[in-house]
């Protein structure tokens, strides 16, 4: 009992351990002001495992990070984009015809930069 009572402790303590903090990070891709980019593809370049996501009709899109040291390329009927993502980071807006991107934290902005388009 007392074997059976330690195995499951060491279980329990390795499953804590090897869980990662994940985060979602949500994305609005504009080509100007009022023109989503529907169908732009956004991909972590240097993740393991395949890491992507697409944008809907409206421009949003989400998705799961683990790492955020990875760069990011946003790709789409257009340029690519190539990015970074600071942790504290939940929102980013990107638009192409301004080349800017915004990170927002709690709905605040707290950095803005400008893009460089590849391809064009």
């Amino acid at each position: 009992m007392k074997n059976c009572f330690t195995l499951i402790l060491i279980f329990i303590c390795i499953n804590s351990f090897s869980q990662l903090k994940s985060k979602t990070i949500y994305f609005e891709i504009y080509y100007e002001k009022d023109y989503p980019i529907a169908g732009g593809n956004i991909v972590e370049r240097e993740a393991k495992k395949i890491n992507e996501t697409t944008t809907d009709f409206n421009g949003k899109a989400q998705l799961i990070l683990a790492d955020f040291n990875s760069e990011f390329e946003l790709s789409f009927t257009g340029p690519h984009v190539r990015f970074k993502i600071p942790k504290k980071t939940q929102k980013i807006i990107i638009n192409i015809d301004k080349k800017r991107i915004e990170y927002y934290n709690n709905d605040k902005i707290f950095k803005r930069k400008r893009i460089k388009l590849i391809g064009f």
